[in-house]
């Protein structure tokens, strides 16, 4: 290194971080729901050209209003039917019905006519008593627009489908505006287009949070580690440029920050911390002793280089296997989070010498020449270890042995809001639709008419019914809507609106309700339930939100169900839907995590074995990191915490984030072997060095994550605790592992005893 070439690279890394912080500058936050739909799916495949053939399934919005004396008072209604024609007219909103608009068709007995009527009266005081009682006796509108206790109602609206991020914010602005303008005693908002913005406020606020946190934390712990602010600035440095730098490359590429990128800075910022501090208290170790600061520089880069490199490279791996994922967010989050450790890498290894070299960091100097706190305090550690080295490998037996078991109680398991704390507000009101109304989980089910059967023919229609029955009493499906329930409806009204013509029609009855859908204002109505050209049928509703497992056992009742009545002689079905397609996402997070897992173990553990030459190398690198997760697991399984999108990707990080430490210990104690150290004082040396280091970034990277517990988000909240929870471990488990692991593979039995003697320590 010299003064030219410093001043190139500091040079170099300015101009790169100018040009990444305007590219910054353009990116956008977006939360796009369906991206965690599985990409090159079959289901999503056949989802998609479901909803192109009738509509989405959450492109909805739901006003509720509560009235403390009932809803059925004139003045109240008053205010309900005007809102409902105020949120007609807000700009990309297609359809608002509400209970004040709700019309039924009916026959005029004397002409035959068919003609539509109010469903409700509210003009007319005198009138709710009968109108009241009959939509308490209709369950198409009980749920639906009146809540079962009477004291609410619901304005159901539904807008234009795939609308930007700008245009769904400024609508959801306008309704609760229009909302906030008539004073109702409560209301409740619910739909998509809100939570997307009240989702990507919360990424906004949560991105500056954590970093801000991190960057503080980060401070504390580096000022403690090497009382200099050298020692300070010049980690600090290098993440901040590597995160830039990442987020710069992400924008250059087309990618804006969704949900899972809110957490990438934190991560770079506390991993890629990790070889910088290595690098500078092996700095500091040589000039601790005697060494000049270009000989130290050297000394230190060149000793070391090899190590910072693999665990660079095995951090990365970890990260780069979640690109397996059938997921677009979980797999963007892994490349751009492997780039960003390689970054830092990069940086550690280029701008952090020619800083060094340049400056000339006084405080640094006299911080190494101190007493090294961690001496003694490792040495005690060591020692102690050594000496009990049986109840050492009993207690990891014992520890690995408790872990399986509560592997066992893992549940795979996911909710629609997951990621959202029980306190939130989109938590409160989802729980309060399913309390008063349906609930807000979209259900779909595609009907497939076989072969030469007649949808509008009575049979297949009370086949139909059936299904729809199921669902209704087992399922919990509300708001349901079919062919067979607008028959249902039809002929009701055709017979005076009395409640036992609430069923299919026979033959001369259907044809009277085949006049009635011709008709022009119903066809449209019609073309939501069936679809004529491609003869398939949609039968949709709310469901609450009660969770994949759930779901997956009723759809074995409904199989059960369909098979015994023999539904499958008119129509096979398929369910699918929004909430479907998140369900069996989660369904095979299992088998994707072990494998991403398994590949990532593989992987690490053959590059060491192919770099070191040595087939012991997999397992030295391997045996001291499978006990943190597995610890870490069990403890999942005995606190329920379930396997889900958030919580998948977290055995990949924190294997690829602990192995380092082992990585940093075996490639010390080759350094001090080659120096011509015995392997008793190598290994001694490298847990005295080598082990303050582990300590150091272990609180910092622990540090960094629980940064991530503040969240709203649940997901980012265990990958904060989890992740830190194993980190934990894995520190442990490496200084009660590590040195007895290295010493039973590389001496033999005899040799050991003389090894460990408390004589030779």
């Amino acid at each position: 290194m010299n003064k030219k070439r410093a001043f190139l690279i500091i040079a170099g890394v300015f101009l790169i971080t100018c040009a990444s912080i305007f590219l910054i500058s353009k990116l956008k936050f977006d939360y796009d729901f369906e991206a965690f739909f599985p990409h090159d799916d079959p289901e999503t495949e056949f989802y998609q050209n479901f909803r192109k053939k009738f509509e989405t399934d959450n492109d909805f919005f739901i006003v509720v209003l509560e009235n403390n004396e009932g809803v059925f008072e004139k003045e109240f209604l008053t205010k309900v039917d005007s809102l409902t024609n105020q949120l007609r007219r807000i700009e990309n909103i297609d359809e608002a019905n509400g209970p004040t608009q709700l019309t039924e068709f009916v026959r005029d007995p004397l002409l035959g006519s068919v003609f539509t009527r109010p469903t409700l009266r509210w003009q007319e005081p005198e009138n709710y008593a009968i109108d009241s009682a009959s939509i308490f006796n209709s369950t198409h509108l009980v749920d639906v627009f009146f809540s079962h206790d009477g004291k609410s109602v619901a304005i159901n609206m539904k807008h234009k489908q795939k609308l930007g991020k700008k245009k769904c914010d400024l609508m959801s602005l306008q309704i609760e505006a229009e909302v906030a303008k008539y004073g109702f005693d409560k209301t409740h908002v619910i739909g998509r287009a809100l939570g997307q913005r009240i989702y990507v406020e919360m990424m906004i606020r949560e991105l500056a949070l954590f970093i801000g946190i991190s960057l503080l934390l980060t401070v504390i712990f580096l000022f403690i580690a090497f009382r200099s602010g050298w020692g300070i600035v010049i980690p600090t440095l290098v993440v901040v440029l590597a995160i830039l730098w990442t987020l710069g490359f992400m924008k250059l590429i087309g990618k804006d920050i969704d949900l899972m990128i809110t957490v990438l800075p934190t991560i770079i910022f506390v991993v890629g911390m990790s070889d910088s501090v290595h690098v500078l208290t092996k700095y500091l170790q040589e000039l601790r002793n005697g060494r000049s600061k270009n000989e130290a520089i050297k000394y230190a880069f060149k000793s070391i280089r090899l190590a910072t490199f693999l665990t660079a490279l095995t951090t990365s791996i970890g990260f780069l296997t979640l690109v397996l994922s059938n997921i677009q967010p979980i797999s963007d989050f892994g490349v751009y989070t492997s780039m960003g450790v390689m970054l830092a890498y990069g940086l550690t290894f280029t701008m952090l010498p020619a800083i060094l070299f340049l400056a000339k960091p006084k405080r640094l100097f006299e911080f190494s020449s101190s007493d090294d706190f961690w001496t003694a305090k490792l040495h005690r550690v060591f020692r102690w270890v050594l000496k009990r080295r049986r109840q050492v490998f009993t207690g990891g037996i014992v520890a690995i042995g408790i872990g399986v078991v509560g592997i066992y109680l893992l549940k795979v398991d996911n909710v629609m809001l997951e990621d959202l704390r029980d306190d939130h507000i989109l938590k409160k009101e989802f729980k309060f639709m399913e309390d008063h109304y349906s609930g807000v989980r979209p259900f779909e089910m595609a009907i497939i008419p076989k072969p030469g059967v007649d949808p509008f023919d009575p049979a297949f229609l009370m086949a139909l019914d059936s299904i729809d029955t199921f669902l209704q009493k087992e399922y919990k499906v509300g708001s349901l809507t079919s062919l067979a329930q607008l028959t249902k409806m039809l002929n009701k009204g055709l017979n005076g609106g009395q409640a036992e013509y609430f069923a299919i029609p026979d033959e001369y009855g259907m044809r009277q309700v085949k006049n009635v859908l011709k008709r022009k204002d119903t066809k449209e109505f019609v073309a939501l339930f069936y679809n004529a050209e491609d003869k398939i049928l949609r039968v949709s509703g709310k469901v609450g939100d009660t969770g994949r497992l759930h779901y997956e056992a009723l759809n074995e009742k409904l199989a059960d169900y369909a098979a015994s009545q023999k539904l499958n002689n008119y129509f096979d079905y398929k369910i699918t839907g929004t909430a479907h397609l998140i369900d069996l996402n989660n369904k095979s997070l299992v088998d994707n995590m072990v494998l991403d897992l398994l590949l990532s173990i593989m992987a690490i553990g053959i590059i060491m074995s192919i770099i070191y030459k040595s087939w012991k190398m997999f397992f030295l690198t391997i045996i001291p990191n499978i006990i943190p997760l597995v610890l870490v697991a069990g403890i999942m399984g005995f606190t329920g915490i379930p396997i889900k999108i958030s919580t998948s990707i977290i055995f990949n990080i924190a294997f690829g984030i602990a192995v380092d430490d082992t990585i940093h210990f075996l490639a010390r104690v080759r350094t001090f072997l080659g120096e011509g150290l015995t392997l008793r004082y190598a290994v001694k040396r490298t847990f005295l060095t080598t082990g303050k280091a582990m300590v150091i970034t272990t609180l910092i990277l622990c540090g960094g994550f629980m940064t991530l517990i503040a969240s709203n988000f649940l997901g980012t909240f265990y990958i904060g605790i989890l992740i830190t929870l194993t980190l934990i471990i894995g520190l442990i488990t490496e200084l009660l592992f590590a040195p007895l692991v290295v010493l039973f593979f590389f001496k033999p039995k005899e040799e050991q005893q003389k090894l460990i003697s408390q004589s030779e320590l």
